[in-house]
Order: C-alpha cells, then structure tokens, then sequence
C-alpha cells in the first residue's frame, strides 16, 4: 500500500524546520562565544530559549483557528524571527527571535507544528504498516536534511553567521509551499468537547509521566548541549562540530529507516524499548576516555539506534489514542517532551564546567529508566 501524498508533503515541512533547527542548535554555542559569553552564561541563554518555546508550545494550540490557518502563521513566525536575526545581533536579540519563532534550541523539532502534522498523516495513513512506514518516511527527511544542514556548517571555517541566519530564512519562506499543497483534516466539532473516555485518559497520564522522564535526560544532551560540550571538552571549532553533526545525521538517518521494519517484525514497544536501550548505553561511554575520536565513535555508535524509537512512537501514540483526542493527545505529549527538556542546558553547562563527564551520565540513566518503566507498563500493547 502506497503512502498517501500528505505523508510526502509534511515531510519536507519537517525537513525545513530540522535544517533551519540545526544549524541553529549546533552553531548557537559559537555565535554566543563569539559574542563574549562562556559556557555558564550560554547554558542559561539556552534555557531561556528553551523556556520561551516550551511556553510557545503550550499556549499556541490554545488559540481557536483552523489547522491551515495555524501551519501558516507557524511558517509566518519562524520566518520572521530569523529576519530578526539578521537585522540584530546580541543575545538579548537571540532569545527575542527563538521566542517569536517558537525554535527549538534542542536541534529537535519540538515545535507547535507536530501535533497538526501528526494529526494528518494519522489521518490519511489508516493501515497499521503504512502508518509505521509513513513516520518512518517523516522522521527520516528530518535527519536526512539535518546532515545537509550540518554539512553546510563545513563551510564556515570564518564563520558568517549573517549569512547562516539568511539561508535559514529563505528555507523558512519556502515551509509555506508544502503548506499549500496539504489538504488538512480538522477534527469534527461535535467530538472537539467530549470528554475521553476513562481508558484514553489514563493512557494519556501514563505516556505523558514517562516521555518526560525521557525528555528530562535527553534535554540534557541536545544537540546544543553536545555541541557545547565538545567545544568545552576539546576545543573543536564551527566547521569541526559540522563534521561531528553531519556524521551524527546520516547514521540516525539511515537508522531510522529501520525502524518500520523491526516495527512491523516485533512490535512497536520492543522496538522503542530495545532501541534506545543499546543507544542509552553508548552514550554513557562518550566520556569514559578523554579523546575526541573515541568520544566521536560512541556518539556515532549511540546514533545507530538513538532515534529508532521516534517512528514506533508516533506510530504507537497515534494507534492507541482514538482519533479524535489525536490532536490534543499529541499537544500534550509534545508540550511534556518540550517542557521537562527546559532545565537540561542549565543543568548540564553548569556540569560541564565542573565535571563534564557527568552529563552523559546521568543522561543516559535517566533515559534508561524510562526505558524499563514503559516496558513494564505497555509490554502486553498489540499492533492494530
């Protein structure tokens, strides 16, 4: 069964926001050091960021507008916000554009826009085995485009970031024309009010305490954080950490390519669960020697399987929550993931200026219990 052309559609969406995401998240550590500030004070620049596009999240499904109309004001800010980037430089700037623009500092796409993209492609993509390859699909242009957008940074040995922020704009521009091909589903009103039933919700309460244990931890080795830290650790420049990151987003793309098979072969959860096991593992041995090639190869390694789980996830949420609590289900679930990622920078640039190994290695106990805890709550699950 083919995938219908709306998956196609948001997928570029999403691969001009993870571009955009990016070369933000990677080069925010280096645009804030050549603007003074050491790695305390870019630490609480980021956690301010991420504290704006938490709120960003949170409050913009409030407003009571169509999904058509809501995607295109989300292109609308994003765009503008990076034209404030280019007329105004210092971080007070910085922190008013990633407020305008809702972005993500994190290098993820934990943005407003999720939940009505989701929503769609759950919509249209009703099989079981189409929908696991069509977030298969949707996650993978992320990571595919990531590496274009991290291969780019190879070319500010003198950086210019001028010039970054511009092409991030005309990218943003260009976010309106797949926008204007979708033909998007709103949830009928008669069902918008009524209450989910007493299974929905509980199922609700239960994905939303677990993903923030995941987002706590992982908030704590975004990709801004990473990127901070090996320039902490190392001492690597704008162009170097594009290597790093472009490496990072071929292997998590060809990864997550994966992930609808294993999906289709034993299940969603174990595929979740068993993926990010070994990939939670990997990253608490990036620190374990002090060498930037032995830390480079444990991060690629953890990539192999980090963001397998993203894919049976969306496909797993968008199975078990009927239909019409999808929109808000995922809201909710993308507001968690976004809000408990807040405290990470601030934590972890204060760990890296003390104890840097630290980082990882709280991180990844923290993600491996949320492994083990979502486990034993959905290991009896069944695909439909």
């Amino acid at each position: 069964m083919g995938m219908h052309r709306t998956t196609y559609e948001l997928s570029v969406s999403k691969s001009i926001r993870s571009f955009i995401f990016t070369t933000l998240a990677v080069s925010s550590p280096f645009y804030l050091s050549s603007l003074g500030y050491n790695s305390i004070e870019i630490g609480i620049a980021l956690f301010v960021s991420m504290v704006s596009s938490t709120l960003f999240v949170y409050l913009f499904p409030v407003i009571k507008i169509r999904n058509r109309t809501r995607a295109f004001t989300l292109a609308a800010l994003l765009s503008f916000s990076l034209v404030l980037l280019i007329l105004y430089h210092g971080i007070i700037f910085y922190i008013v554009a990633v407020i305008v623009g809702g972005i993500s500092l994190s290098g993820r796409d934990l943005t407003a826009n999720l939940a009505i993209e989701q929503y769609a492609i759950s919509h249209y993509e009703t099989d079981r085995r189409s929908k696991n390859h069509a977030f298969s699909v949707y996650n993978f242009s992320s990571y595919g485009v990531g590496a274009a957008a991290s291969a780019s940074l190879l070319l500010y040995r003198v950086p210019d970031y001028n010039l970054l922020f511009f092409i991030d704009f005309v990218m943003a521009v260009a976010q309106f024309i797949p926008y204007a091909m979708v033909k998007f589903p709103e949830v009928e009103k008669k069902k918008i009010n009524v209450v989910m039933d007493q299974k929905t919700s509980g199922n609700v309460r239960s994905m939303k305490y677990l993903f923030s244990m995941d987002a706590l931890g992982g908030g704590l080795v975004n990709t801004a954080i990473l990127s901070l830290w090996f320039k902490y650790v190392y001492n690597i420049t704008l162009s170097e950490a594009g290597i790093i990151f472009l490496i990072v987003n071929i292997v998590t793309a060809l990864s997550i390519l994966l992930s609808s098979k294993l999906s289709n072969r034993m299940g969603v959860v174990r595929t979740m669960v068993y993926t990010h096991l070994v990939s939670n593992v990997f990253l608490i041995l990036i620190p374990i020697y002090h060498s930037l090639v032995i830390s480079e190869l444990f991060l690629f390694l953890r990539q192999t399987t980090s963001q397998m789980d993203v894919p049976a996830r969306d496909s797993f949420t968008n199975t078990i929550i009927p239909g019409e609590y999808r929109i808000k289900a995922n809201s909710v679930f993308n507001s968690v993931r976004t809000g408990f990622q807040v405290p990470g920078p601030l934590i972890s640039s204060i760990l890296i200026d003390a104890m840097p190994a630290t980082v990882f290695y709280s991180a990844g106990s923290i993600k491996m219990a949320y492994d083990l805890l979502f486990f034993r709550k959905y290991r009896n699950f069944r695909d439909a």
